[in-house]
């Protein structure tokens, strides 16, 4: 599983291999439930040693993999587009709301001055 994952990575342009969040963090998971060094999981799968400790660190603060939330993981990034949307929800929802009143009151208004033209 952990060689397929490597191998089918997107590269960049110079040939870097891409790793989600998730993918990192399932790397991170599965060296730490091995009984490998660091160096020899690395080595075994192709990676660098200096990666998956920034990796683990990364992890464990939250920083860049993200944070777990009912198994799922989001990343910070998306955490923060999520948050922002939110903000706008809550901004229209607010103002739809406004807009309501305002029509419901018209309509009380104009009810009760035909209530009056017509008596």
């Amino acid at each position: 599983m952990i060689d397929n994952l490597i191998k089918n990575a997107r590269l960049t342009s110079s040939g870097r291999k891409l790793l989600t969040s998730q993918e990192k963090a399932y790397l991170v998971e599965e060296w730490q439930s091995s009984s490998l060094s660091c160096p020899e999981f690395c080595r075994r799968h192709g990676l660098i040693a200096s990666q998956l400790y920034k990796w683990r660190k990364d992890a464990k603060t939250g920083a860049v993999m993200g944070i777990k939330n009912e198994g799922e993981l989001h990343s910070k990034t998306e955490l923060e587009i999520l948050r922002k949307e939110n903000d706008e929800l809550k901004k229209a929802l607010g103002e739809a709301t406004l807009d309501i009143k305002i029509l419901k009151k018209k309509v009380e208004m104009d009810q009760q001055r035909n209530r009056k033209l017509s008596n």
